[in-house]
């Protein structure tokens, strides 16, 4: 789509999410909140890429070659997720997804961009199949990753390991959108006295798994 005011979304992002996080507490009120920024972000990537920006994207299940990259989400992404992870498990399944995610947040910590590609460890929520087991509420930032080449995405991981960087081709469209829809909820936050400071996702999802869910 030519000529899309980022600026404008940016707005329109923030304005959508503030009543809801306004009323963060009320039962509901942030699965709400979640539910309308997902529903929105994906019907305007719809409008915003051609046939062809489709036909060129690479990026599919059981590829998983970007899933050992730092991820950074905000509370309400974590909460979410939290909420999705007690709907679909059965509480063995949650037990034992917890201890790995608490394995996992020790093998990572403090681990900048490129030491964290270098453990070549897989996000913990992909699945056996190198799927995306929370692909419904993935993070934002998540969403903003493509690749037009499944090759060119290992070759770069590969590369980075040695600290090479080798550049990836991606649609930079759908990736300044979800960036500015992020930084739209961020900015929501703010208005209405929340943090918005971002957290590693595996670590800020484990957090919200012990508290309350905020969601129903």
């Amino acid at each position: 789509m030519e000529h899309f005011d980022f600026i404008d979304y940016h707005k329109q992002i923030r304005s959508l999410l503030r009543p809801y996080l306004a009323d963060y507490n009320r039962s509901g009120r942030l699965g709400v909140a979640m539910d309308q920024l997902l529903d929105r972000v994906e019907e305007d990537l719809k409008h915003c890429l051609t046939d062809e920006d489709h036909c060129r994207l690479a990026c599919q299940a059981g590829c998983g070659s970007c899933c050992r990259v730092n991820v950074t989400v905000l509370h309400p992404e974590a909460v979410n997720i939290a909420h999705y992870l007690r709907e679909t498990r059965s509480s063995a399944q949650l037990q034992a997804l917890k201890r790995q995610m608490q394995r996992f947040c020790v093998m990572i910590e403090g681990l900048d961009d490129e030491e964290r590609i270098a453990v070549r460890q897989n996000c913990v929520f992909l699945d056996d199949g190198g799927s995306c087991s929370i692909y419904p509420v993935r993070p934002l930032l998540c969403r903003s990753i493509t690749s037009t080449s499944a090759a060119d995405c290992r070759e770069a991981m590969a590369m980075q390991v040695f600290g090479e960087s080798r550049p990836v081709l991606m649609n930079l469209m759908q990736k300044n959108l979800m960036n500015v829809a992020f930084q739209g909820l961020a900015s929501a936050m703010e208005d209405t006295g929340l943090s918005a400071h971002g957290q590693e996702l595996t670590a800020a999802v484990l957090r919200a798994l012990s508290e309350s869910s905020g969601v129903s």
